[in-house]
Parts: C-alpha cells; structure tokens; sequence
C-alpha cells in the first residue's frame, strides 16, 4: 500500500495493519520464487541450497508504532551450500521512499538491495541493486539468484 504524504487522513490502523500483510505475503512470494529457481537449476551446475526461514524479526515501522498496529514478523530467509551460510534476505519494510518495499540481500561481497519499484503495490517489480554501485540496478531473475549460490 502506497502512502502519500497529501492525504494522510486516510491511515487507520486497519489500513497498516492490512499493509503490513500484504508486505508478508509480498515477501513469502520472493522467497517462493528463489527456492522454485534454485530447484529448477539444481541440476544445471548449481550447487545443492538449503534453506532457513526465521521468523522472528518484527517489521519495526514508524506508522505500525504510531497507528498502534499490531506487530508483524517478517520472514528471514538464509540459504546455506554445504553448511555454509551464503546468501541472507532480510525484509526491511513495504514503507520506503520511492519504492514499494525493500529487501537487503547480504552476502560475504556485500550488502544488495533487492527494491519493489512498481508503481502498483499488488503488481511488484523487483530490481537489484549491487553492493558497489547502488544507482545501478539489474534484474532480479534466475541468474542472479543462481549467481548467488555459485
């Protein structure tokens, strides 16, 4: 859900709190999609991945503190080869400037920003930003993802 600073009257708690949903089924939906691609390409030279999701990270938002809505737990992903962490995804929150949400991706290379630029919260449209270079940004397809893991 887009908030925009003209028309703030239309903020209730049941509109963040239905926000805040939204944001966790967005983000259940990534998580989805990175786990069918690492499955599919299993086979295709890209190692075994196990997966972990941690629940237990509040979605910690100005508006859910100010509205009083009821906290919400995020999803962690972390992906392991070998035993080995390799690849966290972090939500950060559907409330960001200039986009519908956003998602670290830390890796031991750095810290990606995986962001929703959509102009439709219902319809996401995800973009990479690498570590070294933020004003770039890439597709957040198969090959990213299996780059990841390699």
């Amino acid at each position: 859900m887009k908030f925009k600073q003209k028309n703030p009257e239309h903020l209730c708690k049941a509109s963040i709190d239905q926000c805040s949903d939204g944001w966790i089924e967005k983000v259940d939906k990534v998580y989805s999609f990175i786990k069918e691609t690492l499955n599919k390409e299993a086979s295709n030279d890209v190692k075994e991945v196990e997966y972990k999701i941690d629940t237990n990270m509040t979605v910690p938002e100005e508006l859910v503190e100010r509205y009083d809505a009821p906290p919400k737990n995020a999803p962690i992903l972390d992906l392991f080869v070998e035993k080995q962490l390799i690849v966290t995804f972090k939500p950060v929150g559907p409330w960001v400037v200039g986009a519908q949400g956003l998602i670290d991706i830390l890796t031991k290379d750095g810290s990606y920003s995986l962001v929703d630029l959509g102009e439709d919260e219902t319809i996401p449209e995800w973009k990479v930003f690498p570590p070294k270079n933020k004003g770039k940004e890439g597709p957040f397809d198969a090959q990213f993802i299996t780059g990841l893991v390699r």
